[in-house]
C-alpha cells in the first residue's frame, strides 16, 4: 500500500488531519467549534481519496432540541489506534514535522486575531 500524503499545513484539511494523527476523535460540531468551518466532511473526503488516509466514521445518535423528540445520526471521525501506532514507522519524522507545522500555523493565526 502506498504511504498517505500530507496536505498543505495552512489548510483546514491539514488541521483536521493533525487532530486525527494525534489520536483525537471528533464530530463536525467539535471541528466547527474549533475552526468555524462547516465543511468537515469535505476535508475528510480529501484526506481519504486524494491523500490516502484510512479514516473511520463511527455513527452516533443523539436527541435533538426539536420538540417532536427527533434524534439525529452523525459521524465521529478517527484513525484506528493500530494504524496510529504504525504511523511513526511508516512515515518517520515527517509526521512529527507535519504536526508541529500545523500547530505553529494555528498559533500564528490565534496570535494575529
Amino acid at each position: 500500500m502506498k504511504a498517505p500524503t500530507f496536505p498543505r499545513t495552512d489548510t483546514l484539511t491539514a488541521r483536521a488531519l493533525m487532530r486525527l494523527v494525534t489520536g483525537q476523535q471528533f464530530t463536525h460540531r467539535d471541528f466547527q467549534n474549533e475552526t468555524a468551518s462547516y465543511r468537515l466532511s469535505g476535508y475528510i473526503e480529501q484526506l481519504r481519496n486524494r491523500h490516502g488516509w484510512q479514516i473511520e466514521t463511527k455513527e452516533e445518535t443523539a436527541p435533538t432540541s426539536d420538540p417532536t423528540g427527533r434524534a439525529t445520526t452523525y459521524g465521529r471521525y478517527l484513525i484506528e489506534p493500530e494504524i496510529l501506532k504504525a504511523l511513526p514507522a511508516e512515515l518517520g519524522e515527517r509526521i512529527n514535522k507535519f504536526i508541529d507545522a500545523v500547530k505553529r500555523f494555528e498559533a500564528r493565526a490565534r496570535d494575529a486575531a
